[in-house]
């Protein structure tokens, strides 16, 4: 599995998976520095598959059971390759019958758990369709696309229909020639004006890159225009103003990264982009939200726990907002409705939570984990909160 791989259809995957010995793993990883270095990251997985062996045994597993349950979990222990391409985050999902793993774009905090079924808590965030956008990135030699969420980005393979660069529309003029020459036609006349030429050239100068980013915005309508999706143009300072200027796609964001960045990664260009269109990224869910608060008033909106999951079997939740470090214990009966709740966790219990989230997904409807859920002015922090269809 990968970072592509993990979206609600792969989460459902998870969640359906019952078995008595269901092992999930997650660990925060780390790209480069010195954890990479001094294996950090390995040393995490190591110490909880000493745990497992001393877990497992407890839950009835004879000792050629353990073996053969973590051995594919060991075996990425001595792959070098597995842990010199890391990302920020690694879950991991065994039992006796599955085996999978993740590399998460987002740390996780470090948990492992042994159920009858995987933990999928930590991922729901990747259960709701991501938002993307275009990152144009205009540089000294030449210019890139790419596609982009929230989590990934990647180049668009263009082809040749973007111009190569802008030497393809200065290369015949020399415009710190052209200055000396007219520095020097100046000082022959017995006067020097240097900040009258400067300006000059550089108004020819913005006249001939206007051209080529025309070139670029004609090239990249036939691109942009199936998905209208926002577009972020990153280049130095100087030029924003001008491709602005006649740039004809309507959903060019106001502001863009701003310097030289014909040398950085991806990955960094991703991460200003992204702390541009913050408020773009939360903005299905502030929709939500507001719809939320406007049903407040009658029976759309309800914060108990049992009406949220008989709700959930028959398919009325739209939204469903979850305090991301709430859980709920008891058991479902999803034929009779019938729930019950313990204070804390006890033996063959259910995470509630998890459960309604799930249904919910699966009857299409929308899932988001927050820090708090205080929606109106009136609420505590809930655990858990849904908005109905009906």
């Amino acid at each position: 599995m990968n970072t592509l791989d993990l979206n609600k259809q792969k989460i459902l995957e998870l969640a359906d998976q019952a078995n008595h010995h269901c092992i999930s793993i997650y660990l925060p990883t780390h790209r480069k520095g010195f954890e990479v270095n001094e294996g950090y990251d390995t040393l995490r997985l190591k110490n909880r598959i000493q745990e497992l062996r001393l877990l497992l045994p407890e839950r009835g597993l004879k000792s050629n059971e353990i073996a053969d349950l973590l051995k594919p979990i060991e075996a990425l222990l001595d792959d070098w390759v597995f842990w010199r391409y890391q990302s920020e985050g690694l879950a991991i999902f065994r039992n006796q019958d599955y085996f999978e793993f993740f590399h998460s774009p987002v740390a996780f905090e470090e948990h492992m758990e042994v159920s009858q079924r995987f933990s999928i808590r930590p991922v729901l965030r990747f259960a709701q369709p991501p938002r993307q956008y275009h990152l144009l990135h205009l540089g000294k030699n030449g210019c890139k696309l790419f596609k982009a969420d929230e989590f990934f980005i990647r180049e668009v393979e263009t082809g040749h229909l973007l111009p190569e660069g802008i030497e393809e529309v200065t290369q015949y003029y020399d415009f710190e020639e052209q200055l000396q020459e007219r520095t020097r036609a100046r000082a022959t006349a017995g006067a020097v004006y240097r900040s009258d030429d400067a300006s000059l050239v550089n108004k020819e100068k913005d006249h001939l890159l206007a051209d080529y980013f025309r070139m670029v915005d004609e090239s990249l309508r036939p691109i942009l225009e199936p998905d209208n999706l926002p577009l972020v143009v990153a280049s130095v300072e100087y030029l924003q103003p001008i491709y602005r200027q006649v740039n004809t796609y309507p959903h060019l964001h106001e502001t863009g990264p701003t310097g030289n960045f014909d040398h950085t990664q991806p990955g960094e260009l991703h991460q200003m982009a992204n702390e541009l269109l913050g408020d773009y990224f939360v903005g299905i869910r502030d929709k939500r939200v507001t719809q939320y608060q406007n049903s407040s008033g009658n029976d759309r909106v309800s914060k108990d726990i049992r009406h949220i999951l008989e709700a959930a079997v028959t398919g009325r939740i739209d939204t469903l907002f979850v305090r991301q470090d709430a859980q709920i214990w008891g058991h479902f009966d999803e034929q009779t409705l019938q729930a019950t709740l313990h204070d804390e966790q006890q033996a063959q219990d259910e995470a509630l939570i998890d459960k309604v989230a799930l249904l919910t997904l699966r009857n299409g409807g929308e899932v988001y984990l927050m820090e708090q859920v205080d929606l109106l002015p009136d609420q505590e922090n809930l655990k858990v909160t849904a908005l109905y269809r009906f």
